[in-house]
């Protein structure tokens, strides 16, 4: 007879064996959404979506076509079934104009269903929903886009752009003209935007180019190869800029590193680490304000009246600045004004302000 111990040895594994897949066993239910309409290139389209990702292709038909896959995964086959039923796409349509939203409806309009609604939201742990959407139409349609929880991917597609992103990336594979984004959790990868307008947090940019962009930041990491006219607020961002004509804006606890300056700047910063390589211009205009900041310069190549009234904080220029002019205004609070001239011509103009800090100008 088998002893007892490794009789009960063999239940034990038993159960071990069948728990897991019993425990992870999922059901898939799936099942596709399909649309098209007349649209043409002066057409508007506005996408709102959760739980997927959107695809955007452009075309040369006077039409848009809209395929939305929609699976859902639960332990219950009943339950996904149930749960994909109420998923439908709500579409609405005019001339030359569409709207989709993505929409889950409750089980129950009671009044009990919408008070646990709210104490209780959908519980993704549990349950699986994936809304796919793969959208082809005119290449300058003007589209708007809000997607939580998926990636967006644009190609072949050139219209003006609205997209809001939360907790996915984005790939625009194309030059666009005009587009206003927001990333929130997420990461913005582009081309070219000519006239941008870019909101970011806790994610990422790369852009290769663009000749107007305002940027607003905090918690990012920002890589622009390119930037004629630069607007940026920024507040605990690492940014690395290639080359930039011209920069204003506010820094706040942010690292910027500038390889190229091509004109001038003006900004205010709070605890910033602030770094240009070289300057692109025998005469730049440099207008800082700053505060408990960190800021090196490479001036070399360059020609300028040179002005500072610093709070306490250190100062230092090359040997060959001339015509120094130093005044204490207030000995117990370490103010001082700086005069100074840099090169021949002498045609640009650089000012900082503020107190504290580190400011080097080198060559």
């Amino acid at each position: 007879m088998m002893r007892k111990d490794i009789f009960y040895k063999y239940i034990f594994i038993l159960i071990c064996i069948w728990m897991p897949t019993t425990a992870f066993a999922q059901e898939k239910i799936s099942k596709k959404v399909e649309k098209e309409q007349f649209m043409t290139n002066a057409g508007e389209i506005s996408i709102n979506n959760k739980y997927g990702d959107i695809i955007i292709n452009g075309w040369d038909k006077n039409s848009v076509k809209i395929t939305i896959d929609i699976q859902v995964t639960h332990k219950k086959k009943e339950n996904a079934q149930e749960l994909i039923d109420r998923i439908e796409p709500i579409f609405k349509t005019a001339n030359d104009f569409m709207s989709i939203t993505s929409e889950i409806r409750d089980k129950s309009s009671s009044l009990f269903s919408q008070y646990f609604k709210k104490a209780a939201p959908f519980d993704r742990d549990k349950t699986n929903i994936e809304i796919n959407y793969t959208i082809n139409l005119p290449v300058n349609t003007e589209v708007e886009i809000s997607n939580k929880y998926g990636d967006i991917i644009i190609s072949d597609w050139t219209g003006k752009l609205k997209a809001n992103v939360k907790h996915g990336d984005m790939w625009i594979n194309e030059h666009l003209t005009n587009a206003n984004i927001e990333v929130n959790f997420g990461k913005l990868k582009t081309k070219n935007i000519t006239y941008g307008n870019i909101m970011l947090k806790n994610g990422a940019l790369t852009l290769q180019e663009s000749k107007n962009l305002r940027l607003k930041s905090a918690g990012s990491k920002i890589n622009i190869a390119s930037v004629t006219t630069l607007e940026i607020v920024s507040s605990k961002d690492i940014i690395d800029i290639q080359k930039a004509t011209h920069i204003t804006g506010d820094l706040k606890y942010s690292e910027t590193h500038i390889s190229l300056l091509a004109s001038h700047i003006n900004t205010t910063m709070k605890v910033a680490d602030f770094r240009i390589a070289k300057i692109d211009t025998p005469s730049p205009n440099i207008d800082i304000n700053q505060e408990s900041s960190e800021i090196n310069i490479n001036v070399n190549g360059t020609s300028f009246n040179f002005e500072a009234t610093l709070e306490q904080g250190l100062l230092r220029v090359p040997t060959s600045f001339s015509d120094i002019n130093t005044h204490v205004i207030d000995k117990g609070k370490r103010i001082r004004t700086i005069k100074a001239s840099y090169g021949d011509i002498r045609k640009g103009q650089t000012t900082i302000t503020g107190k504290k800090g580190i400011i080097i100008l080198s060559e």
